[in-house]
Protein backbone atom coordinates (compact mmCIF):
# COMPACT_ATOMS: atom_id res chain seq x y z
CA UNK A 1 0.00 0.00 0.00
CA UNK A 2 1.16 3.46 -1.03
CA UNK A 3 1.86 5.94 2.30
CA UNK A 4 -0.65 8.50 1.89
CA UNK A 5 0.29 11.91 0.36
CA UNK A 6 -0.96 15.51 1.07
CA UNK A 7 -2.55 17.06 -1.11
CA UNK A 8 -0.88 18.71 -4.30
CA UNK A 9 -0.67 22.83 -2.64
CA UNK A 10 -2.81 24.41 -0.52
CA UNK A 11 -6.84 24.44 -1.21
CA UNK A 12 -8.15 27.78 -2.64
CA UNK A 13 -10.51 29.56 -0.81
CA UNK A 14 -14.13 29.79 -1.45
CA UNK A 15 -15.10 32.31 -4.28
CA UNK A 16 -11.53 32.08 -5.71
CA UNK A 17 -12.73 31.64 -8.78
CA UNK A 18 -15.51 34.30 -8.89
CA UNK A 19 -13.18 37.05 -8.17
CA UNK A 20 -13.14 40.00 -9.83
CA UNK A 21 -11.10 39.57 -13.26
CA UNK A 22 -11.55 35.75 -13.78
CA UNK A 23 -14.08 34.44 -16.20
CA UNK A 24 -17.32 34.45 -14.63
CA UNK A 25 -18.85 30.98 -13.93
CA UNK A 26 -22.20 29.22 -14.01
CA UNK A 27 -23.67 27.37 -11.23
CA UNK A 28 -23.29 23.07 -11.27
CA UNK A 29 -27.31 22.25 -11.90
CA UNK A 30 -29.09 20.29 -9.66
CA UNK A 31 -31.52 17.32 -9.70
CA UNK A 32 -34.43 19.96 -9.93
CA UNK A 33 -32.91 22.83 -11.47
CA UNK A 34 -30.45 25.68 -10.10
CA UNK A 35 -27.37 25.38 -8.37
CA UNK A 36 -26.88 21.65 -6.57
CA UNK A 37 -26.79 21.70 -2.84
CA UNK A 38 -23.22 21.83 -1.15
CA UNK A 39 -21.71 22.72 -4.43
CA UNK A 40 -19.76 26.24 -5.45
CA UNK A 41 -20.02 27.97 -8.76
CA UNK A 42 -18.38 26.02 -11.57
CA UNK A 43 -17.20 26.61 -15.13
CA UNK A 44 -17.95 24.21 -17.72
CA UNK A 45 -17.49 23.66 -21.25
CA UNK A 46 -18.95 21.36 -24.38
CA UNK A 47 -16.88 18.54 -25.23
CA UNK A 48 -14.34 18.67 -27.39
CA UNK A 49 -12.61 16.18 -29.73
CA UNK A 50 -10.92 13.12 -29.07
CA UNK A 51 -7.20 14.78 -28.50
CA UNK A 52 -4.76 12.66 -31.58
CA UNK A 53 -1.29 11.08 -30.27
CA UNK A 54 1.29 11.14 -32.37
CA UNK A 55 2.04 7.50 -33.67
CA UNK A 56 4.62 5.76 -31.77
CA UNK A 57 8.00 5.24 -32.68
CA UNK A 58 9.82 2.30 -34.07
CA UNK A 59 13.52 2.44 -33.55
CA UNK A 60 14.84 1.55 -37.02
CA UNK A 61 18.34 0.64 -37.04
CA UNK A 62 21.27 3.45 -38.44
CA UNK A 63 24.01 2.81 -39.99
CA UNK A 64 27.00 3.35 -37.82
CA UNK A 65 29.46 6.51 -38.46
CA UNK A 66 32.24 6.11 -40.94
CA UNK A 67 35.13 5.98 -38.58
CA UNK A 68 37.58 7.77 -41.31
CA UNK A 69 40.99 5.98 -42.15
CA UNK A 70 42.64 5.10 -39.54
CA UNK A 71 45.63 7.00 -38.03
CA UNK A 72 48.40 4.94 -39.44
CA UNK A 73 46.90 5.36 -43.20
CA UNK A 74 46.66 8.96 -42.57
CA UNK A 75 50.39 8.99 -41.47
CA UNK A 76 51.31 6.86 -44.52
CA UNK A 77 49.23 9.26 -47.02
CA UNK A 78 51.07 12.14 -45.71
CA UNK A 79 54.64 10.35 -46.20
CA UNK A 80 53.36 9.63 -49.61
CA UNK A 81 52.24 13.14 -50.30
CA UNK A 82 56.02 14.88 -48.65
CA UNK A 83 58.12 12.03 -50.88
CA UNK A 84 56.23 12.41 -54.06
CA UNK A 85 56.81 16.21 -53.95
CA UNK A 86 60.24 15.64 -53.05
CA UNK A 87 60.89 13.22 -55.59
CA UNK A 88 59.26 15.91 -58.24
CA UNK A 89 61.16 18.70 -57.23
CA UNK A 90 64.69 16.46 -56.95
CA UNK A 91 64.03 15.34 -60.71
CA UNK A 92 63.03 19.06 -62.10
CA UNK A 93 66.10 20.54 -60.40
CA UNK A 94 68.89 17.76 -61.93
CA UNK A 95 67.06 17.87 -65.45
CA UNK A 96 67.05 21.34 -65.86
CA UNK A 97 70.41 21.65 -64.33
CA UNK A 98 71.48 19.01 -67.16
CA UNK A 99 70.11 20.85 -70.11
CA UNK A 100 71.55 24.23 -69.31
CA UNK A 101 74.51 24.16 -67.82
CA UNK A 102 76.03 20.73 -68.44
CA UNK A 103 79.43 19.57 -66.31
CA UNK A 104 82.72 20.65 -67.15
CA UNK A 105 81.86 23.85 -69.15
CA UNK A 106 81.24 27.84 -67.81
CA UNK A 107 77.44 28.61 -68.63
CA UNK A 108 76.74 31.80 -69.91
CA UNK A 109 74.59 34.14 -67.80
CA UNK A 110 71.93 33.84 -69.50
CA UNK A 111 71.86 30.20 -69.10
CA UNK A 112 71.88 30.51 -65.16
CA UNK A 113 68.53 32.80 -64.98
CA UNK A 114 66.57 30.08 -67.56
CA UNK A 115 67.91 27.23 -64.91
CA UNK A 116 66.86 29.66 -62.13
CA UNK A 117 63.46 29.95 -64.04
CA UNK A 118 63.11 25.77 -64.48
CA UNK A 119 63.73 25.56 -60.51
CA UNK A 120 61.13 27.55 -59.99
CA UNK A 121 59.12 26.19 -62.50
CA UNK A 122 60.02 22.41 -61.03
CA UNK A 123 59.21 23.81 -57.20
CA UNK A 124 55.43 24.66 -58.67
CA UNK A 125 55.18 21.25 -60.15
CA UNK A 126 56.18 19.85 -56.64
CA UNK A 127 52.89 21.78 -55.04
CA UNK A 128 50.75 20.74 -57.59
CA UNK A 129 51.47 17.23 -56.94
CA UNK A 130 50.07 18.02 -53.58
CA UNK A 131 46.80 18.32 -55.54
CA UNK A 132 47.14 15.13 -57.04
CA UNK A 133 44.11 13.55 -55.48
CA UNK A 134 41.72 16.11 -55.50
CA UNK A 135 42.60 17.55 -58.91
CA UNK A 136 43.88 14.84 -60.63
CA UNK A 137 43.12 15.85 -64.06
CA UNK A 138 44.46 19.07 -63.92
CA UNK A 139 47.26 18.60 -62.24
CA UNK A 140 48.35 15.61 -65.16
CA UNK A 141 47.28 17.88 -67.79
CA UNK A 142 49.71 20.96 -66.47
CA UNK A 143 52.12 18.99 -65.49
CA UNK A 144 52.53 16.91 -68.98
CA UNK A 145 52.69 20.43 -70.98
CA UNK A 146 55.34 21.02 -68.86
CA UNK A 147 57.30 18.02 -69.32
CA UNK A 148 56.73 18.48 -72.60
CA UNK A 149 57.71 22.03 -73.39
CA UNK A 150 60.61 22.41 -70.45
CA UNK A 151 63.18 20.37 -69.35
CA UNK A 152 61.15 19.77 -65.83
CA UNK A 153 61.45 16.04 -66.11
CA UNK A 154 57.98 14.08 -66.43
CA UNK A 155 57.68 12.37 -62.49
CA UNK A 156 54.70 14.85 -62.27
CA UNK A 157 52.25 13.58 -64.85
CA UNK A 158 53.68 9.94 -63.99
CA UNK A 159 52.44 10.30 -60.32
CA UNK A 160 49.39 12.17 -61.65
CA UNK A 161 48.05 9.67 -64.09
CA UNK A 162 47.21 6.88 -61.48
CA UNK A 163 44.80 9.50 -59.49
CA UNK A 164 43.03 10.20 -63.58
CA UNK A 165 42.51 6.79 -63.62
CA UNK A 166 41.07 5.71 -60.74
CA UNK A 167 38.80 8.82 -59.85
CA UNK A 168 37.84 9.52 -63.42
CA UNK A 169 35.22 7.00 -65.48
CA UNK A 170 35.81 8.80 -68.86
CA UNK A 171 37.75 7.01 -71.25
CA UNK A 172 38.33 9.52 -73.53
CA UNK A 173 39.45 11.53 -70.52
CA UNK A 174 41.77 8.61 -69.10
CA UNK A 175 43.28 8.19 -72.64
CA UNK A 176 44.02 11.64 -73.40
CA UNK A 177 46.04 12.05 -70.23
CA UNK A 178 47.94 8.70 -70.73
CA UNK A 179 48.83 10.31 -74.28
CA UNK A 180 49.94 13.56 -73.06
CA UNK A 181 52.08 11.61 -70.32
CA UNK A 182 53.66 9.23 -73.12
CA UNK A 183 54.54 12.43 -74.87
CA UNK A 184 56.09 14.20 -71.66
CA UNK A 185 57.71 10.74 -70.53
CA UNK A 186 59.43 10.86 -74.42
CA UNK A 187 60.23 14.60 -74.58
CA UNK A 188 62.45 13.46 -71.26
CA UNK A 189 64.05 11.29 -72.37
CA UNK A 190 64.79 12.65 -76.10
CA UNK A 191 65.95 15.44 -74.34
CA UNK A 192 68.71 13.03 -72.79
CA UNK A 193 69.29 11.34 -75.48
CA UNK A 194 70.39 14.68 -77.77
CA UNK A 195 72.70 16.15 -75.26
CA UNK A 196 76.72 15.23 -75.48
CA UNK A 197 79.36 14.27 -72.44
CA UNK A 198 78.95 14.25 -69.05
CA UNK A 199 75.41 16.65 -69.21
CA UNK A 200 73.95 12.92 -70.27
CA UNK A 201 71.92 12.04 -67.21
CA UNK A 202 71.98 8.15 -68.23
CA UNK A 203 75.90 7.81 -68.94
CA UNK A 204 78.45 5.99 -66.72
CA UNK A 205 82.15 7.06 -67.19
CA UNK A 206 84.88 4.45 -66.62
CA UNK A 207 87.21 4.65 -64.26
CA UNK A 208 89.77 3.50 -65.74
CA UNK A 209 89.85 4.06 -69.22
CA UNK A 210 87.71 7.57 -68.86
CA UNK A 211 85.24 6.20 -71.58
CA UNK A 212 82.16 7.13 -70.78
CA UNK A 213 79.06 4.54 -72.12
CA UNK A 214 75.66 5.99 -72.55
CA UNK A 215 72.35 4.70 -72.46
CA UNK A 216 71.30 2.93 -76.10
CA UNK A 217 67.76 4.19 -77.74
CA UNK A 218 66.31 0.69 -76.86
CA UNK A 219 67.20 1.69 -73.54
CA UNK A 220 65.71 4.61 -73.26
CA UNK A 221 62.15 2.90 -74.97
CA UNK A 222 62.46 0.32 -72.11
CA UNK A 223 62.70 2.19 -69.53
CA UNK A 224 59.47 4.79 -70.95
CA UNK A 225 57.40 1.87 -71.47
CA UNK A 226 58.44 0.71 -67.65
CA UNK A 227 57.55 4.08 -65.80
CA UNK A 228 54.23 4.18 -67.58
CA UNK A 229 53.18 0.72 -66.82
CA UNK A 230 53.94 1.16 -63.57
CA UNK A 231 52.33 4.53 -63.62
CA UNK A 232 49.23 2.77 -65.17
CA UNK A 233 49.41 -0.12 -63.04
CA UNK A 234 49.22 2.18 -60.07
CA UNK A 235 45.98 3.04 -61.54
CA UNK A 236 44.74 -0.01 -62.65
CA UNK A 237 45.17 -1.29 -58.91
CA UNK A 238 43.84 2.41 -57.24
CA UNK A 239 40.66 1.21 -59.49
CA UNK A 240 40.20 -1.75 -58.45
CA UNK A 241 40.35 -0.58 -54.48
CA UNK A 242 37.70 1.99 -55.56
CA UNK A 243 35.14 -0.40 -56.71
CA UNK A 244 35.59 -3.05 -53.94
CA UNK A 245 35.14 -0.43 -51.37
CA UNK A 246 32.12 0.80 -53.32
CA UNK A 247 30.86 -2.76 -53.93
CA UNK A 248 31.12 -2.94 -49.94
CA UNK A 249 29.54 0.18 -49.43
CA UNK A 250 26.61 -0.77 -51.09
CA UNK A 251 26.43 -4.28 -49.96
CA UNK A 252 26.17 -2.62 -46.64
CA UNK A 253 23.64 -0.31 -47.37
CA UNK A 254 21.74 -3.22 -48.75
CA UNK A 255 22.13 -5.18 -45.44
CA UNK A 256 20.95 -2.30 -43.55
CA UNK A 257 18.17 -1.99 -45.90
CA UNK A 258 16.92 -5.45 -45.46
CA UNK A 259 17.32 -5.01 -41.40
CA UNK A 260 14.62 -1.98 -42.30
CA UNK A 261 12.52 -3.59 -43.87
CA UNK A 262 12.81 -7.07 -41.77
CA UNK A 263 11.88 -4.77 -38.79
CA UNK A 264 8.80 -2.78 -40.75
CA UNK A 265 7.64 -6.78 -41.59
CA UNK A 266 7.85 -7.55 -37.96
CA UNK A 267 6.01 -4.26 -37.65
CA UNK A 268 3.29 -5.38 -39.57
CA UNK A 269 3.14 -8.63 -38.18
CA UNK A 270 2.50 -7.21 -34.65
CA UNK A 271 -0.36 -4.60 -35.73
CA UNK A 272 -1.84 -7.53 -38.15
CA UNK A 273 -1.48 -9.79 -34.78
CA UNK A 274 -2.87 -6.91 -32.58
CA UNK A 275 -5.56 -6.19 -35.07
CA UNK A 276 -6.73 -9.89 -35.13
CA UNK A 277 -7.14 -9.61 -31.06
CA UNK A 278 -9.02 -5.96 -31.33
CA UNK A 279 -11.68 -8.01 -33.72
CA UNK A 280 -11.65 -10.62 -31.16
CA UNK A 281 -12.52 -8.31 -28.20
CA UNK A 282 -14.79 -6.36 -30.29
CA UNK A 283 -17.43 -9.70 -31.50
CA UNK A 284 -16.77 -10.93 -27.53
CA UNK A 285 -18.07 -7.39 -26.47
CA UNK A 286 -20.85 -7.04 -29.14
CA UNK A 287 -22.03 -10.87 -28.25
CA UNK A 288 -21.92 -11.01 -24.67
CA UNK A 289 -21.67 -7.39 -22.69
CA UNK A 290 -23.61 -5.60 -25.02
CA UNK A 291 -26.20 -8.77 -25.63
CA UNK A 292 -26.44 -8.02 -21.62
CA UNK A 293 -26.64 -4.69 -21.29
CA UNK A 294 -29.50 -4.57 -23.60
CA UNK A 295 -31.30 -6.95 -22.21
CA UNK A 296 -31.02 -5.11 -18.87
CA UNK A 297 -31.96 -1.80 -20.50
CA UNK A 298 -35.49 -4.23 -22.05
CA UNK A 299 -36.17 -5.61 -18.35
CA UNK A 300 -35.74 -2.15 -17.16
CA UNK A 301 -38.03 -0.28 -19.63
CA UNK A 302 -40.66 -3.23 -18.75
CA UNK A 303 -40.45 -2.78 -15.05
CA UNK A 304 -40.67 1.04 -15.81
CA UNK A 305 -44.11 0.81 -17.93
CA UNK A 306 -45.49 -2.04 -15.21
CA UNK A 307 -45.02 -0.76 -11.62
CA UNK A 308 -47.05 2.04 -10.40
CA UNK A 309 -44.41 2.85 -7.24
CA UNK A 310 -43.26 5.83 -8.32
CA UNK A 311 -39.60 5.16 -6.46
CA UNK A 312 -39.67 1.82 -8.30
CA UNK A 313 -40.14 3.71 -11.76
CA UNK A 314 -37.63 6.15 -11.05
CA UNK A 315 -35.38 3.65 -10.17
CA UNK A 316 -35.92 1.30 -13.36
CA UNK A 317 -35.86 4.90 -15.41
CA UNK A 318 -32.13 5.42 -13.91
CA UNK A 319 -31.73 1.75 -14.75
CA UNK A 320 -32.18 2.43 -18.63
CA UNK A 321 -30.53 5.40 -18.60
CA UNK A 322 -27.48 4.05 -17.40
CA UNK A 323 -27.77 0.89 -19.74
CA UNK A 324 -28.39 3.11 -23.18
CA UNK A 325 -25.28 5.05 -21.92
CA UNK A 326 -23.60 1.62 -21.39
CA UNK A 327 -24.28 0.78 -24.83
CA UNK A 328 -23.51 4.23 -26.34
CA UNK A 329 -19.53 3.46 -25.10
CA UNK A 330 -19.54 0.56 -25.82
CA UNK A 331 -20.67 1.02 -29.44
CA UNK A 332 -17.66 3.67 -29.59
CA UNK A 333 -14.75 1.23 -28.09
CA UNK A 334 -15.97 -1.22 -29.86
CA UNK A 335 -15.64 0.84 -33.61
CA UNK A 336 -12.22 1.56 -31.78
CA UNK A 337 -11.43 -1.83 -31.71
CA UNK A 338 -12.12 -2.79 -35.07
CA UNK A 339 -10.83 0.50 -36.78
CA UNK A 340 -7.39 -0.14 -35.03
CA UNK A 341 -7.06 3.21 -33.43
CA UNK A 342 -4.17 4.10 -31.20
CA UNK A 343 -6.72 6.01 -28.73
CA UNK A 344 -10.41 5.71 -27.95
CA UNK A 345 -11.94 7.68 -30.19
CA UNK A 346 -15.26 8.18 -28.45
CA UNK A 347 -16.27 11.29 -27.07
CA UNK A 348 -14.86 12.67 -24.02
CA UNK A 349 -16.44 14.13 -21.16
CA UNK A 350 -16.21 17.58 -19.85
CA UNK A 351 -15.40 19.13 -16.49
CA UNK A 352 -18.94 19.88 -16.50
CA UNK A 353 -20.49 16.78 -16.52
CA UNK A 354 -18.92 16.55 -13.41
CA UNK A 355 -22.19 17.26 -11.93
CA UNK A 356 -24.26 14.91 -14.06
CA UNK A 357 -21.93 12.06 -12.49
CA UNK A 358 -22.32 13.19 -8.76
CA UNK A 359 -25.90 13.43 -9.30
CA UNK A 360 -26.15 10.25 -10.30
CA UNK A 361 -24.12 8.92 -7.59
CA UNK A 362 -26.36 10.46 -5.04
CA UNK A 363 -29.36 9.16 -6.77
CA UNK A 364 -27.86 5.87 -6.19
CA UNK A 365 -28.20 6.38 -1.92
CA UNK A 366 -24.03 7.88 -2.30
CA UNK A 367 -24.38 10.06 0.88
CA UNK A 368 -22.16 12.63 -0.59
CA UNK A 369 -20.66 15.78 -0.43
CA UNK A 370 -18.99 17.96 -3.32
CA UNK A 371 -17.10 20.80 -3.65
CA UNK A 372 -15.82 21.85 -7.19
CA UNK A 373 -14.12 24.50 -8.26
CA UNK A 374 -13.38 25.16 -11.94
CA UNK A 375 -11.79 27.86 -14.25
CA UNK A 376 -12.00 27.93 -17.95
CA UNK A 377 -13.32 24.08 -18.44
CA UNK A 378 -13.77 25.05 -22.22
CA UNK A 379 -10.22 24.89 -22.61
CA UNK A 380 -9.57 21.59 -21.06
CA UNK A 381 -7.64 19.26 -23.47
CA UNK A 382 -9.82 16.26 -23.95
CA UNK A 383 -7.34 13.59 -22.57
CA UNK A 384 -7.43 15.82 -19.27
CA UNK A 385 -10.89 16.10 -18.95
CA UNK A 386 -11.37 12.06 -19.90
CA UNK A 387 -9.18 11.29 -17.25
CA UNK A 388 -10.56 13.22 -14.28
CA UNK A 389 -13.99 12.36 -15.18
CA UNK A 390 -13.15 8.41 -15.27
CA UNK A 391 -11.12 9.28 -11.91
CA UNK A 392 -13.98 10.37 -10.15
CA UNK A 393 -16.00 8.06 -11.35
CA UNK A 394 -14.49 4.61 -10.31
CA UNK A 395 -13.77 6.28 -6.78
CA UNK A 396 -17.54 7.12 -6.49
CA UNK A 397 -18.04 2.86 -8.03
CA UNK A 398 -15.67 1.92 -5.29
CA UNK A 399 -17.75 3.68 -2.59
CA UNK A 400 -20.96 1.94 -3.86
CA UNK A 401 -18.92 -1.18 -3.92
CA UNK A 402 -17.10 -1.64 -1.16
CA UNK A 403 -18.21 1.39 1.32
CA UNK A 404 -22.74 1.31 0.63
CA UNK A 405 -23.42 3.89 3.21
CA UNK A 406 -20.79 5.64 3.73
CA UNK A 407 -20.22 9.09 3.77
CA UNK A 408 -18.16 10.06 0.73
CA UNK A 409 -16.48 13.80 0.22
CA UNK A 410 -14.96 15.01 -3.51
CA UNK A 411 -12.75 17.80 -4.05
CA UNK A 412 -11.94 19.20 -7.37
CA UNK A 413 -9.81 21.87 -8.46
CA UNK A 414 -8.95 22.71 -11.50
CA UNK A 415 -7.65 25.73 -13.03
CA UNK A 416 -5.12 26.32 -16.08
CA UNK A 417 -1.36 26.39 -14.73
CA UNK A 418 -2.22 25.43 -11.73
CA UNK A 419 -3.25 21.74 -13.26
CA UNK A 420 -6.15 19.73 -11.55
CA UNK A 421 -6.43 18.31 -7.72
CA UNK A 422 -9.12 15.32 -7.59
CA UNK A 423 -9.62 13.77 -3.39
CA UNK A 424 -12.47 11.14 -2.61
CA UNK A 425 -12.92 10.28 0.85
CA UNK A 426 -14.86 8.05 2.70
CA UNK A 427 -15.50 6.46 5.65
CA UNK A 428 -14.06 2.78 6.10
CA UNK A 429 -16.59 -0.54 6.49
CA UNK A 430 -16.05 -3.30 8.08
CA UNK A 431 -14.73 -5.27 5.21
CA UNK A 432 -13.27 -2.82 3.27
CA UNK A 433 -9.35 -3.37 4.08
CA UNK A 434 -9.94 -7.23 2.83
CA UNK A 435 -12.55 -6.16 0.33
CA UNK A 436 -10.07 -3.62 -2.00
CA UNK A 437 -7.24 -5.66 -1.02
CA UNK A 438 -6.82 -7.01 -4.56
CA UNK A 439 -6.70 -3.39 -5.77
CA UNK A 440 -3.20 -4.22 -4.61
CA UNK A 441 -2.08 -6.96 -6.11
CA UNK A 442 -4.19 -9.99 -4.81
CA UNK A 443 -4.95 -12.21 -7.52
CA UNK A 444 -8.52 -13.41 -6.70
CA UNK A 445 -11.48 -11.25 -7.12
CA UNK A 446 -13.60 -10.68 -3.86
CA UNK A 447 -16.99 -9.52 -3.14
CA UNK A 448 -17.54 -6.01 -1.36
CA UNK A 449 -20.52 -5.10 1.00
CA UNK A 450 -22.64 -4.14 -1.57
CA UNK A 451 -22.06 -7.84 -3.22
CA UNK A 452 -21.21 -6.42 -6.29
CA UNK A 453 -17.96 -8.08 -7.46
CA UNK A 454 -14.45 -6.17 -7.18
CA UNK A 455 -11.13 -7.27 -9.48
CA UNK A 456 -8.84 -4.90 -7.76
CA UNK A 457 -8.70 -3.48 -11.51
CA UNK A 458 -10.17 0.07 -10.84
CA UNK A 459 -6.98 1.20 -8.94
CA UNK A 460 -4.49 0.16 -10.88
CA UNK A 461 -7.11 1.76 -13.94
CA UNK A 462 -6.67 5.28 -12.34
CA UNK A 463 -3.36 4.91 -11.81
CA UNK A 464 -2.65 4.49 -15.30
CA UNK A 465 -4.80 7.03 -16.92
CA UNK A 466 -3.35 9.60 -14.29
CA UNK A 467 0.49 8.73 -15.32
CA UNK A 468 -0.58 8.33 -19.38
CA UNK A 469 -1.19 12.52 -18.77
CA UNK A 470 1.87 12.75 -16.67
CA UNK A 471 0.11 13.07 -13.49
CA UNK A 472 0.50 11.56 -10.18
CA UNK A 473 -1.78 9.44 -8.12
CA UNK A 474 -2.60 7.64 -4.65
CA UNK A 475 -4.95 5.63 -2.86
CA UNK A 476 -4.78 4.18 0.76
CA UNK A 477 -6.03 4.60 4.13
CA UNK A 478 -5.68 7.54 6.21
CA UNK A 479 -7.06 8.54 9.59
CA UNK A 480 -9.22 5.73 9.43
CA UNK A 481 -10.50 7.08 5.90
CA UNK A 482 -9.46 5.39 2.47
CA UNK A 483 -8.44 8.27 0.68
CA UNK A 484 -7.90 8.57 -3.33
CA UNK A 485 -6.10 11.40 -4.61
CA UNK A 486 -4.67 12.43 -8.31
CA UNK A 487 -3.01 15.97 -9.37
CA UNK A 488 -3.01 16.11 -13.53
CA UNK A 489 -1.25 18.98 -15.05
CA UNK A 490 -2.91 21.59 -17.27
CA UNK A 491 -0.81 23.56 -19.08
CA UNK A 492 -1.42 27.40 -19.47
CA UNK A 493 -3.12 27.98 -22.79
CA UNK A 494 -0.12 29.82 -25.07
CA UNK A 495 -1.35 33.44 -26.40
Amino acid sequence: MHPPQPPYGPPPPAGRYGAPGLPPGRPVPGPHGGAAPGRPWTTPGPPSAAHAYPPPHHPVPHPKPDPGPSPLFRAGSILGTVAAAAATLAVGIVSSTYDNLGIGSEPAGWQVGLTLLWWLLAAGLATLVVWRDRHALVVCAISAAAGILTPVGALAPLLALPFVIARDGRRKVVAACTAATTLAVGASFWRDAARDGEAVIFSVRSPDSLEISYLLPVGYVVLGVLCLGLSIGAGLLRLAIGRADAAQEVAAAENRRAQVLSTQAAELRTELSRQDERELIAREMHDTVAHNLSMVSLHASALEVSQGDPEVVDAARSMRSNAHRALDEMRALITSLRSGAEQYTGSAPALGDLAGLLDEARAAGVDLAATVFVADADTAPPALTRAVYRVVQESLTNVIKHAPGARAEVDVRARPGDGVDVTVRNALTRDLATDTAPAFGAPAATLGPSGVPGSGAGIIGMRERCAAVGGTFDAGVDDGRFVVRAHLPWARPTA
